[in-house]
């Protein structure tokens, strides 16, 4: 019996010794082809399959591990591979499901982490005393789903009382529930209460309080649970406006029986055209008895354009403010001859003779009683001049030309000024409308005097004439006929 044993052992030994030949010759033979291919072996391990591929750039060892099988790597996919390892470990991605707070999100996770892992990297850390289902040790094999209660500890307040709760996951409602507080009719909350509860919220629940509120026009009587005036406006739907009144401050704490009283207030800023009122100036002249008077140039008014701040209190003007004005158009002086000579007979026209054959009065032989004038000295650039009563008079321009004359009785010009003498026609491409002038001829005989450019000459237009002199009396258009005046543009 010994010595069976003996010969079983020795049996054994020898089996012993030509295995550990073979696996010997077999690390040999494949450490020579390994050297004499110039690669050595890697692994591609992907869930449960492994690959065994040549080392090489992690892209190629996937690569070969494709062609062994192996699905595509996805988008959601990632690989792993600790630096100069023969490992590439592959994490397939899956969906992960979120519920926390009565919310359901979705997230990306990935095969072989675990729950806790997956859920930090999605940016969901949890601590110590959170409730995690299923457990937050699971390692993620698939897709699923996974539900987080946290600890909150909460305080509520109401009815001057206050309970501090720890409640893991749930609503404001929730908690509410806990603490055993019922909402009123009317009463509030500072949380909507589906709000999922965090740690360490404050929830106060407000008694509805009764207010009359005046505004739009209306009066009514609400009941509200708020904090302020503002938050009981708010919460009855009535929106304020940035310049709107209230009788009472906005953060004032809201009291049971207060009366808030809102005023509309509007501020605009509105644009008028308004007229400005010209000047009479008054020449003394002795062409014209004593106590007598004549126009001598028409009166223009001026334009101006104005912009005022006004404020609306419910639809009433409250107050007007001028913030600016600007001139369109400057008004033109009226200009009035008065009389200071003596009464004659036979009253003489302010115009002296040309040399037509004209003479002033009903005189067929007399000369004008004023006398000889000296020529006017004209330069088209601008200057001054002395005009037909002495005064020395400043022009920005002057145009010399042949001018006529015209007579409408009880006539407006086409801008509607009366037809008045005073008022000349022009082209007022070349002349502006209201421009300001004194006609005189060169040689200062005759003279028309101050005027306005307030009528369309439509020889004018044809570029026949410069301007067209208006006179009361076709006795008066006659002086002037058709001849070369000066005509001076003023400032």
């Amino acid at each position: 019996m010994r010595s069976r044993q003996i010969r079983n052992r020795r049996k054994r030994l020898i089996l012993a010794i030509v295995l550990a030949v073979c696996v010997t010759s077999g690390l040999i033979c494949a450490a020579a082809v390994s050297a004499a291919t110039g690669s050595a072996s890697a692994l591609v391990i992907d869930g449960d399959k492994t690959y065994r591929v040549d080392r090489g750039q992690t892209e190629q060892m996937l690569a070969q591990a494709w062609k062994q099988g192996m699905e595509p790597i996805e988008p959601e996919d990632e690989t792993e591979r600790v630096e100069n390892s023969d490992t590439v470990t592959v994490r397939r991605g899956v969906d992960l499901y979120v519920l926390e707070g009565g919310q359901r999100e979705k997230f990306l996770a990935h095969k072989g982490e675990t729950v806790e892992e997956a859920l930090q990297d999605n940016g969901l850390g949890l601590k110590a005393e959170d409730q995690v289902t299923p457990s937050r040790d699971l390692v993620i094999s698939a897709s699923l789903t996974v539900e987080i209660k946290r600890l909150c500890r909460v305080s509520v307040a109401a009815s001057g009382e206050t309970k501090e709760l720890e409640l893991f996951g749930g609503t404001v409602e929730s908690a509410l529930n806990e603490a055993q507080v019922k909402l009123g009719e009317g009463d509030g909350c500072n949380f909507d209460l589906e709000t999922p509860l965090e740690d360490g919220m404050e929830i106060v629940v407000s008694q509805a309080l009764r207010v009359r509120i005046t505004a739009d026009g209306k009066t009514k009587v609400y009941q509200v649970a708020a904090a302020t005036v503002a938050s009981a406006l708010e919460k009855c739907g009535i929106s304020v406006g940035k310049e709107d009144r209230l009788n009472v401050p906005w953060d004032e704490e809201l009291k049971d029986g207060m009366r808030i009283i809102l005023q509309r207030v509007k501020v605009e800023e509105e644009k008028e055209k308004e007229e400005i009122d010209y000047e009479t100036k008054y020449i003394s002249t002795r062409d014209l008895p004593e106590g007598e008077t004549k126009r001598l140039t028409a009166g223009l008014k001026g334009s101006k354009e104005s912009a005022y701040r006004a404020v609306y209190v419910d639809g009433r003007l409250e107050s007007r403010e001028l913030l600016s004005e600007k001139v369109t158009a400057e008004p033109i002086k009226e200009v009035i001859m008065r009389g200071t000579g003596y009464t004659t007979t036979a009253p003489q026209l302010e115009f002296e003779d040309d040399g037509s054959g004209y003479q002033g009065g009903e005189s067929s032989s007399g000369a004008s009683d004023t006398g000889s004038r000296p020529a006017l000295s004209v330069n088209a650039q601008g200057g001054t001049f002395t005009d037909a009563w002495g005064e020395t008079v400043t022009y920005t321009k002057a145009m010399t030309g042949t001018c006529t004359a015209y007579c409408i009785p009880g006539g407006t010009t086409s801008v509607g000024l009366e037809a008045v003498r005073g008022v000349i026609a022009v082209d007022p491409k070349i002349i502006p409308y209201g421009t300001r002038m004194y006609v005189a001829s060169p040689d200062g005989q005759i003279v028309y005097g101050y005027g306005v450019a307030g009528d369309t000459g439509g020889a004018c237009l044809d570029g026949d004439i410069i301007a067209d002199l208006c006179y009361d009396t076709l006795e008066e258009c006659s002086i002037i006929g058709r001849r070369e005046m000066v005509l001076f543009l003023l400032p």
